[in-house]
């Protein structure tokens, strides 16, 4: 009874970590979009553009990853000797999964806001290609491809896993993942975030390297974002590409199916899964302010 009560203490303050990361991502936005208002009325227009995105990505790492870090840093820190070597095949493995996540999610995503638009009566708008259209290459490789996951993979993997393993694998796992789908803040990256978070999460464990996760977290928003948005260019390469998503798709999906039995999972010195892990993890005051915030992150993506 007592591990549960200190387990429920642990996961609210990894919730209310996690919502002050959001909290700030939320006030840049506005401090930034008054900044824009007022200065307009002296005639004086700021353009939302390459540097902008890249200011703010830093600004939103920064401050709201350090206030993140700073709130969970004294949580123990429980790292397990027993991690593995990353063979080849678990690595290309677990990449062509990432690849079916990615697939799959963005389906997911794709679906639900297509019935949420229909039902409100409004166009599709995705956030996330609508800030790329107005970038040029190098703005979104700097900031999509290089900073991004660098400084998630340290935020979402790194210091939250490894003070959260002290409850179980599972419970890593999960936690992480979905902290992390839902810090995307929209419905369109929700789904297939979370699918990617529990490919990188157990990745992490398995291994205790963060690179590996890092690499494929660059290689998988270089595909999405630098080659989605130029591939149309040539006929050829747009076959080629798609024959290469479709193929890594089928494979990532059968390679899971084949292996999930032999997934493993180690329990915990407090483990916490079983009867009642839900309400540990997730029903508690801090990680009800996160999922507050994170409605809110979600309310402004989409208007």
């Amino acid at each position: 009874m007592e591990d549960r009560r200190n387990a429920w203490k642990a996961f609210s303050r990894v919730g209310i970590g996690y919502g002050a990361f959001l909290l700030v991502t939320i006030v840049i936005q506005l401090e930034l979009g008054v900044i824009a208002i007022a200065l307009s009325r002296f005639g004086m227009e700021i353009t939302f553009g390459n540097w902008y995105m890249i200011f703010v990505s830093l600004a939103n790492y920064l401050v709201g990853g350090v206030i993140a870090c700073l709130i969970v840093k004294d949580m123990p820190v429980f790292c397990r000797p027993r991690a593995k070597k990353a063979g080849a095949g678990m690595l290309v493995s677990g990449f062509l999964v990432c690849i079916s996540a990615l697939f799959f999610g963005n389906l997911m995503g794709q679906g639900l806001m297509s019935i949420v638009c229909a039902l409100l009566g409004k166009p599709m708008v995705n956030p996330v290609e609508e800030v790329m259209k107005g970038l040029n290459t190098w703005s979104i490789f700097v900031t999509m491809v290089i900073l991004a996951p660098v400084c998630e993979e340290i935020l979402f993997r790194k210091v939250l896993i490894d003070r959260i393993r002290l409850y179980g694998d599972k419970a890593a796992i999960l936690v992480s993942s979905v902290v992390f789908g839902l810090s995307h803040g929209n419905f369109y990256q929700f789904f297939y975030a979370f699918g990617i978070g529990m490919v990188f999460a157990y990745i992490y464990i398995q291994t205790g390297k963060l690179r590996y996760t890092i690499i494929f977290h660059m290689i998988i928003n270089f595909l999405g974002s630098i080659v989605a948005l130029h591939i149309g260019d040539d006929p050829l390469l747009t076959v080629g590409y798609s024959i290469f998503m479709l193929g890594a798709v089928f494979a990532g999906t059968i390679l899971f199916i084949i292996n999930q039995r032999k997934l493993v999972f180690y329990p915990g010195p407090m483990e916490t899964w079983g009867k009642g892990a839900f309400k540990v993890l997730f029903f508690n005051l801090g990680m009800i302010l996160f999922f507050l915030l994170s409605a809110v992150t979600f309310v402004i993506s989409s208007g």
